[in-house]
């Protein structure tokens, strides 16, 4: 008797905000607390799980000896957004890199001179995280 395709569950887009792993915010899950980014500085924003698609069943004649088609693909010209106030800037644009990195995707930006200390949402691809900007 064939096994029933397994089901799992994919993983969103996830950000991670800033270098420092113990200041870093991950945006993607429940509420993020803000992380505080200089507002004269470099922000380096990273990311996984970029992708089109989602293969969380197995499935196919050839069980797991058969070859696997994906239907997952890295997605493109991703836009990192920056909003506070009524205001907002695109800050990058990048590609997710493929499966075997994990759809990790990266920008390193220079916050717009019209941004302000206080709270902003750094987003991308449907993903907000919210961050302090410091004065």
């Amino acid at each position: 008797m064939p096994a029933a395709p397994a089901a799992a569950s994919c993983v969103g887009p996830q950000l991670v905000i800033g270098t420092d792993p113990e200041a870093a915010s991950l945006g993607g899950g429940e509420s993020p607390a803000p992380v505080t980014v200089a507002g004269d500085g470099l922000l380096q924003v990273a990311g996984q799980w970029f992708r089109n698609g989602c293969d969380d069943t197995s499935s196919g004649g050839a069980g797991c000896a058969g070859p696997s088609a994906s239907s997952e693909s890295p997605m493109r010209e991703v836009d990192l957004v920056l909003e506070q106030g009524g205001s907002s800037w695109t800050l990058g644009t990048a590609d997710a890199a493929g499966r075997g990195e994990g759809y990790a995707i990266a920008w390193q930006v220079e916050l717009p001179p019209e941004v302000v200390a206080g709270p902003a949402v750094v987003s991308a691809a449907g993903v907000d995280v919210p961050v302090e900007i410091s004065g």
